[in-house]
């Protein structure tokens, strides 16, 4: 048995369940009531490439819980029901089994984020404004992306931990530190730093860098240098330069301690 089958597996239960279901649709709505007035509240030229920035910061924020409730149950669930063991004892090995769940419930979240996109695609379009198809393709690609990540970061906690509750509880704090807790925290810590008189330096550097080291952060330094133009020179660590490593790195980093860490684990 192959990754594939299992992702195909997942893929059907996901979308059996009501409560993913539920928040799809409303992923859906959101972004389909953004493109909606969008061409109404936004700067002209109304195009699809601005677009993205104009919702980058919600659909961001929308995504890392949806991400970490699709990802959550992944594992966990069936190591607690003791129905792990009978899905092991098929043809296929533990890197194969989360890297299917991961695929399948990541497939879901991009697929609706796809549809979304193309029912705003329509909206902002019709009839103001521009189609920049690559633009919004590349736009399309950087959220399916940044769903993948927070799908990982619950299919992480799901192989990490015994129960589902504590796959739960692991990626509900993730979710808190990463989009709740860091940026407060660096911006408290640049704050402290220039009412010390640091205004410069490596320490002030140092802040600045981590302060977009997290995922929502990288995902909207990306999108904003998609929908722009030109870029006038600014420091390396607030463009792409930074943003994309962290962004690939936050894709397939968890996923893979949770792969490693899943293959020598006692399951008993």
């Amino acid at each position: 048995m192959t990754w594939r089958v299992i992702a195909r597996r997942d893929w059907r239960v996901v979308l059996d369940a009501r409560l993913p279901k539920a928040a799809l649709v409303g992923l859906i709505g959101v972004v389909s009531i953004a493109a909606y007035v969008y061409p109404v509240v936004g700067t002209p030229p109304i195009t699809t490439s601005r677009f993205g920035a104009f919702v980058g910061g919600w659909l961001g924020a929308l995504l890392a819980p949806i991400g970490v409730l699709f990802g959550y149950g992944a594992i966990a669930r069936e190591h607690e029901s003791g129905a792990l063991r009978l899905a092991l004892s098929m043809p296929h090995g533990r890197s194969t089994l989360v890297l299917g769940r991961f695929v399948g419930r990541a497939g879901v979240l991009g697929a609706a984020i796809a549809v979304g996109m193309v029912i705003a695609g329509v909206l902002v379009v019709y009839p103001f404004g521009t189609l920049q198809p690559l633009r919004l393709l590349a736009f399309v690609l950087l959220c399916v992306a940044h769903g993948a990540i927070w799908v990982g970061i619950g299919v992480a906690a799901s192989a990490l931990v015994a129960t589902n509750r504590r796959a739960l509880v692991l990626g509900v704090a993730a979710l808190f530190v990463l989009v709740i807790v860091w940026d407060p925290v660096t911006a408290g810590t640049e704050a402290g730093l220039v009412a010390a008189g640091v205004t410069d330096g490596p320490i002030r550097t140092a802040v600045r860098v981590s302060a977009q080291l997290d995922p929502g952060s990288a995902f909207e330094t990306l999108v904003t240098a998609l929908a722009a133009s030109d870029r006038g020179a600014g420091t390396w660590y607030d463009g792409p330069a930074l943003a994309l490593p962290v962004f690939v790195g936050w894709l397939l980093g968890p996923l893979s301690v949770a792969v490693l860490r899943f293959e020598w684990r006692d399951l008993a």
